[in-house]
């Protein structure tokens, strides 16, 4: 299913010993986990344009928990690939409220460009853009993380999955997210990458677990951008057939992924959710963070600012309790005075803070 564009990057040097595992409890999250020999631990983040605006708030959670550290990796889907990047640049908080803000702009996002031929979505822009909080810096702060960040995208020539890896420089880097990132049509022409052409990985793999897998994970926390019971929103009939045909004219294999999109996001949602109330014995675990059943659905292009801040918020509330109650019910150190779990945060050899609790999923 996946295609390389090249060599993966290691995920942990054998001399090292292996990373954290997040929660403690894949069926109830009543732990939090701690390294453990052999186990690898990643973090797999849907997009879905305007409503990546979730998968940031959980990754904002992550960083004000201060549990980035304890991932050997990151895997990314279109804007998930975005709030990956803006989790290891320290900077998860901030691109959780550009998107109330920046992202809600008409230089960003603006559908009457369609008409004279441009695209309606510009993440150039996004990832350009600079201000107090999103330094322009970020991005040499992604590059130079010891954690990496894979982009899973669409290689055009394929019609598959394809999983942008070593993004060493920004310039790759940036590359890798618009690729990740370019959905047909309203993002415009396929973007190239090492020789290649890509479009949004969502066309193939919306919620990236399965790389992850690929990648050696042992343990995946997978951060969903759909509430429980919420499935694929159907396309204008329109705007499908404008996309069918677009697809068709660069690789006619390309609209039969695109309109089986919706059967293999329910099968990975399904799945995720078998895995995460029933743990397999062996592995992979994978744990699926999600809001509950009747949380505000935000759509692909949403450009309310209010809808899209309470989202957030709605997200990174979720996630953050989810999380400090996984570490009260297995940590090793004292509570925190102020109710939350007070984390142990031990040193691993390459320096990497570890956090230390019960090692079950």
């Amino acid at each position: 299913m996946w295609d390389d564009v090249c060599a993966p990057c290691p995920i942990s040097s054998c001399d090292i010993p292996s990373s954290s595992c997040l929660l403690g409890g894949l069926g109830a999250p009543s732990r939090l986990g701690a390294a453990i020999d052999g186990a690898r631990l990643a973090l797999a983040i849907e997009g879905g344009g305007m409503r990546g605006v979730v998968s940031a708030g959980m990754t904002a959670a992550i960083e004000l928990l201060g549990l980035t550290a304890c991932f050997d990796l990151v895997v990314g889907t279109s804007a998930g690939a975005l709030n990956g990047a803006g989790l290891l640049a320290g900077v998860a908080d901030a691109c959780c409220n550009a998107y109330h803000s920046v992202f809600t702009t008409r230089r960003f996002i603006n559908p009457y460009r369609l008409l004279i031929g441009r695209a309606a979505i510009d993440v150039a822009f996004a990832l350009d853009h600079a201000d107090e909080t999103l330094d322009a810096a970020r991005h040499e702060r992604t590059a130079a993380s010891a954690i990496p960040l894979h982009c899973v995208a669409v290689d055009v020539d394929q019609a598959a999955a394809a999983r942008l890896s070593a993004l060493h420089c920004v310039e790759e880097l940036r590359a890798a997210l618009l690729a990740s990132s370019r959905m047909p049509w309203v993002g415009g022409a396929p973007v190239p990458f090492r020789g290649r052409r890509f479009l949004d990985g969502g066309l193939a793999e919306s919620i990236p677990y399965r790389t992850a897998v690929a990648l050696g994970a042992t343990h995946v926390l997978v951060l969903q951008t759909r509430p429980h019971g919420t499935g694929v929103e159907p396309v204008a009939l329109l705007a499908d057939r404008v996309i069918t045909r677009q697809l068709r004219a660069l690789n006619p294999a390309l609209p039969d992924l695109y309109q089986r999109r919706s059967v293999e996001y329910d099968d990975a949602v399904a799945e995720l959710a078998a895995a995460t109330d029933t743990p397999q014995a062996e592995g992979p675990f994978l744990y699926g963070l999600r809001l509950p059943a009747g949380s505000q659905v935000v759509g692909r292009f949403e450009r309310c600012a209010g809808a899209l801040e309470a989202a957030g918020r709605a997200a990174r509330e979720h996630a953050e309790r989810v999380l400090r109650g996984a570490a009260a019910s297995g940590r090793t150190d004292a509570s925190d005075p102020r109710g939350g779990a007070k984390m142990s945060a031990n040193k691993r050899r390459d320096g990497r803070s570890d956090v230390r609790g019960a090692v079950k999923w």
